[in-house]
């Protein structure tokens, strides 16, 4: 393998040092994964939170995740979306295995308090969208 060394960084500034060393013991973690074919880390959960004045519009990447596996929660400011997202093949060999699978939890504290009671929710080709009225 053979390590970029681009000059592209301000005057003075070491080469080869932390970054180039944080990078590469990603890609040692990312190569063994792969190779003994274990998922990814976790499921990230995406999102996008929109002020939108009078509420919050959450938006959140949830591909693969059916309705009857996500829980959403909100206690306080406190917003967790929880889930399942079941991945087939398990028992398969991979060459490549990215696609993430399994238990996802994400709590995200909201910048304001909403209406619980007038808050909506729609799970809609792999997106999650919740609209939070400010309270």
């Amino acid at each position: 393998m053979e390590l970029d060394k681009r000059d592209d960084s301000p005057q003075g500034t070491p080469q080869g040092t932390q970054r180039d060393l944080q990078s590469l013991l990603i890609l040692r973690d990312r190569v063994s994964e792969l190779a003994h074919g274990v998922a990814p880390r976790s499921l990230e959960l995406k999102l996008d939170l929109l002020d939108l004045g009078e509420a919050y519009r959450l938006i959140v990447d949830l591909p693969g995740v059916a309705q009857d596996d996500l829980e959403i929660a909100l206690r306080g400011r406190q917003l967790t979306i929880a889930g399942l997202r079941e991945m087939n093949g398990s028992e398969q060999t991979f060459a490549v295995r990215e696609r993430a699978g399994g238990h996802f939890q994400r709590t995200l504290e909201l910048p304001g308090d909403v209406h619980y009671e007038a808050s909506s929710a729609q799970l809609r080709e792999g997106l999650l969208i919740l609209h939070l009225p400010k309270a």
